[in-house]
């Protein structure tokens, strides 16, 4: 019991100090009232969300990204700076999101049966990154809704300790670690059309989801979601559909 209650008080003491500056603002957006906005310091893991006026306040040092999210708004970023630390009516302007159709494609590929032949007749997405939507670090991905929640429940100087101790962390872990599997599942599913797994791999309709989760399991599946790596992807898929259709007795 003493060790618990040294190490809480450890760990409030680093909180203390690594928390000597705050950002402090107001978001302005339309219809805000009553939403609250994911805040989060990507640069420290530390998460926190506004009040009903719009008013915030989250630990940050010069420097750090910040976050500001939800789903009816537009993802907004900023780079932390003397003058942002020092501005006690610093004003965060979010735009609402507009919502467009996707155009509906019909694809007049014809598939051969030649795994070869046919992978470069089937049309894919192009890749974007963080640099190409202008983010500040061109290198991390936007936090998922999982992670923000996680960096959340570990921050603040009395909830960070208590949810360590009362497993609310390790749970959010749990969480998180389920989303990333269904993410790498799904990612599997959008990159190729319906006709390639119906008609080449020869998986029913109602079956693509459950085997793309019979091949995520698979340790390799996810190093093959590579763009570079497409045509690995095919044969990959081709080869478990053999071991998936005697499985499921589909033959």
């Amino acid at each position: 019991m003493t060790k618990k209650i040294l190490l809480l008080f450890t760990i409030i003491s680093v909180q203390v100090f690594g928390q000597s500056q705050n950002l402090k603002g107001r978001i302005v957006a339309d219809s805000l009232q009553g939403y609250a906005i994911n805040i989060v310091n990507y640069t420290k893991k530390i998460g926190a969300t506004n009040d009903r006026q719009g008013s915030f306040e989250i630990p940050a040092t010069v420097g750090d990204s910040i976050i500001f999210s939800s789903v009816q708004y537009e993802i907004l970023s900023l780079i932390v700076n003397e003058n942002y630390l020092n501005n006690d009516t610093l004003k965060i302007v979010l735009r609402s999101v507009v919502q467009k159709l996707e155009e509906v494609k019909v694809s007049n590929v014809e598939l051969s049966g030649n795994l070869d032949k046919d992978s470069k007749n089937i049309e894919t997405q192009p890749y974007v990154d963080n640099k190409i939507l202008g983010l500040p670090f061109s290198d991390k991905p936007q936090p998922t809704l999982a992670e923000r929640r996680l960096y959340t429940a570990k921050s603040g100087i009395i909830d960070g300790p208590i949810n360590y101790l009362n497993g609310t962390v390790k749970k959010l872990k749990r969480i998180k670690k389920i989303e990333d599997f269904k993410n790498v599942v799904n990612q599997g599913e959008i990159i190729l059309t319906t006709s390639f797994f119906v008609d080449s791999l020869g998986v029913p309709k109602d079956l693509i989801s459950d085997f793309i989760y019979y091949c995520a399991e698979d340790e390799s599946y996810n190093d093959l979601l590579d763009d570079q790596k497409r045509l690995e992807l095919f044969e990959f898929f081709q080869e478990k559909s053999k071991s998936y259709r005697i499985h499921k007795e589909i033959d």
